[in-house]
């Protein structure tokens, strides 16, 4: 798409250039960095990089148990899942660094499994979350390797990250999962810097599978409305397409970060395959879900004047051969701590966060192949997002967080108390439950209200 690609080399020339007017003294933040210049132990006597590795290692140890408060009775028709109220599962985290050479190896590994048997296939037992290598230059950075990708600013919802992937094996916790890139970061002062990044193998984000409480009777996970008329296996059928996966399917993405007299700003341009999936008719009766390519073009701010924090954030998503709408999806937001007001001494802070979030279409879907349109299965149309948080001290915390779709009348609340312990233990009891229609995003889930109890050791 030629407009994407003048676009991915306008942010890399033009905005570069610019940045010399937008330098401040802020130092630059990375996670690895600081992961190794703050939390590096003390050298090893012992030469073997594995050892150390091992050695200097960051745990987590996660120990959830939950009880739905529904009978599902879509879930009965499952193949074989674990249909009984009370469930558990257990993760084990390991975040550490290898240096060998002058290069530094990233290693991010999950262990887990739960009694939800249909859900932790081998797949989802043990994999790495972030596999990457890093040389680090005087003034840059490149990486190569399987690595998170966290564009955005907003704070609850965040348009610009559609390109992250994560597992969603429960939807409303789910896990980051890397992406195969290789990138290319160049600092200048302050909290300014230009990425180019090369992405060679589209994946998709996992989803709970079919039997799974979370999907099952649901229809297809992606595909949450669409203008078919009928019922899913009796009127019409859906199967998937595989991705193709050549060099020149790869996608490409430039961005810049920038901070112009204390507001932070962020633009980038992204080519290749697009994060939501679409229909195409093979027959009368017949659909195919596939993912087509198109471009994104995305831009946020965040600052903070005086006692409030103000963000938002859109994107603008444009498929080719209008196979799918192009729009302008956008949120913005505030964050204000009411006890600045209130001025309650039994706490420390009331953070409120509320966003609201819309869609803006552009140009219609229009292609003789592709006659079902999925507008509403978007996320993000019409939408207040709300977090109230609560902390008494140190070591309790209280929280409320909700998400109304004003449009089709579907939401979503959770409500929780964390109590933190000595030695890195902690333990979160939360109560979530949703409500609306079938063919919503929160309403497939009416059924799935649920008690949460999670135990956490760091060490």
């Amino acid at each position: 798409m030629p407009f994407i690609r003048f676009c991915l080399t306008a942010i890399i020339f033009v905005l570069s250039s610019t940045v010399v007017f937008a330098q401040d003294k802020t130092p630059k933040v990375d996670d690895l960095d600081a992961l190794l210049s703050s939390d590096k132990p003390a050298k090893q006597e012992e030469k073997n990089p594995f050892y150390n590795a091992f050695k200097q290692a960051k745990w987590t140890w996660n120990a959830v148990g939950y009880n739905f408060t529904k009978h599902n009775e879509q879930q009965d028709q499952g193949r074989g899942d674990d249909t009984k109220f009370r469930q558990f599962y257990t993760q084990l985290l390991m975040d550490t660094w290898i240096e060998v050479m002058k290069y530094e190896i990233k290693v991010d590994l999950l262990l887990q499994y739960g009694s939800e048997k249909d859900q932790y296939g081998p797949s989802r037992i043990a994999y790495f979350s972030q596999l990457y290598v890093k040389k680090k230059f005087e003034t840059s950075d490149l990486i190569f390797g399987y690595k998170y990708i966290e564009d955005g600013i907003s704070t609850l919802y965040s348009p610009a990250k559609r390109i992250a992937k994560y597992d969603a094996d429960h939807p409303t916790d789910p896990d980051k999962l890397g992406v195969w890139q290789a990138s290319w970061t160049y600092y200048y002062t302050g909290n300014n810097s230009t990425e180019v990044r090369l992405l060679p193998y589209f994946q998709k984000s996992r989803y709970p599978p079919e039997p799974a409480r979370w999907s099952a009777g649901k229809g297809d996970y992606d595909i949450v409305d669409s203008d078919l008329t009928g019922q899913l296996g009796t009127d019409y059928q859906i199967t998937e397409k595989k991705i193709r996966h050549h060099l020149t399917d790869s996608g490409f993405m430039a961005k810049q970060k920038m901070t112009v007299e204390g507001v932070d700003f962020f633009v980038s341009a992204y080519e290749g395959y697009l994060p939501n999936p679409v229909l195409k008719r093979v027959s009368a009766n017949q659909y195919e879900k596939q993912y087509i390519k198109g471009g994104i073009l995305a831009a946020g701010f965040s600052t903070v004047q005086g006692k409030w924090e103000w963000h938002g954030e859109g994107v603008c998503q444009i498929p080719e051969n209008r196979k799918e709408d192009a729009y302008i999806n956008y949120v913005f937001g505030s964050e204000y701590d009411l006890n600045t007001f209130m001025k309650i001494d039994a706490i420390d802070s009331a953070k409120l966060i509320v966003e609201y979030s819309n869609e803006w279409v552009l140009e219609d879907q229009n292609h003789p192949d592709y006659p079902a349109n999925q507008r509403s299965s978007r996320f993000g149309r019409n939408a207040i997002y709300i977090l109230q948080k609560v902390d008494i001290n140190d070591k309790n915390k209280v929280s409320y967080g909700a998400v109304y779709n004003i449009s089709k009348k579907d939401n979503t609340h959770r409500l929780t108390y964390e109590r933190k312990f000595k030695e890195g233990k902690s333990i979160e009891t939360f109560y979530e439950w949703f409500n609306g229609g079938e063919k919503t995003h929160f309403g497939r889930w009416k059924e799935n209200d649920r008690i949460v109890v999670k135990f956490t050791k760091k060490f």
